[in-house]
């Protein structure tokens, strides 16, 4: 879930439900990115505080990755390192950059993407323990997760789903091009979705502002104390 580009010294950490598959796949089309969707071949091992899950009922999941980030997960495996030819000293020196959205409306889209036993919305953010580890990246794990290192953020460039292409163009032009190549994203989904905030009750106001709360704080999105101000945006 990174893009790397050598010859710029560029890396994209891929977010999932941030639009990083429309900034992905341009990446690759026309900027000269590999796109690397790999998983580690000790994913078990180093995933194994899973395996501390008390209850019985949920030991099958003990390895599923609901702790690394993507950061951590590729720049510490000497495996996919050797996949992608890096080293410590260029996942310290390239540029690095990603995107984040707002927890509110993210949590909405994994929801609609992820809800694979058609639970109501309050009921599926109740049950963060036992989704699988693919439901759990789409909607569970914080994204500030994903870009930390050392307990630090170590990105140069966050840039934000609410101005998705107005960004994508920015980070562009910081890595060295001057001239837009791939035709601007007009719409990033297709099929058309409710507006987030209708989704919402106050239970699951109260359950989201808990659950992200560290993403709302770092990456500065505004948060609710009620449904009536939300709904007021």
């Amino acid at each position: 879930m990174c893009s790397i580009n050598h010859d710029l010294k560029v890396i994209f950490i891929h977010i999932n439900k941030t639009g990083g598959s429309y900034i992905a796949t341009n990446l690759q089309k026309y900027y000269g990115f590999t796109n690397y969707y790999l998983k580690r071949p000790d994913h078990n091992q180093f995933c194994y505080k899973q395996a501390l899950n008390p209850n019985p009922r949920y030991r099958q999941r003990s390895y599923e990755n609901k702790i690394y980030g993507v950061l951590h997960y590729y720049q510490t495996s000497v495996h996919l390192n050797r996949r992608m030819n890096m080293n410590s000293n260029k996942w310290r020196t390239y540029f690095k950059f990603t995107f984040v959205r707002d927890p509110y409306d993210r949590i909405v889209s994994g929801f609609n993407h992820m809800n694979y036993n058609n639970l109501d919305f309050v009921t599926f953010l109740t049950r963060r323990q036992i989704v699988n580890d693919l439901q759990y990246i789409h909607t569970f794990m914080p994204q500030i997760k994903h870009v930390i290192m050392n307990k630090k953020i170590n990105v140069n460039f966050i840039g934000r789903f609410e101005n998705l292409e107005n960004d994508f163009q920015t980070v562009l032009r910081l890595i060295g091009f001057r001239r837009i190549l791939h035709n601007p994203v007009i719409k990033i989904n297709s099929r058309p979705h409710k507006d987030y905030r209708m989704y919402y009750t106050q239970e699951a106001l109260d359950l989201v502002n808990i659950l992200f709360k560290n993403d709302f704080i770092k990456f500065k999105y505004n948060t609710y104390d009620n449904l009536e101000d939300m709904r007021k945006i």
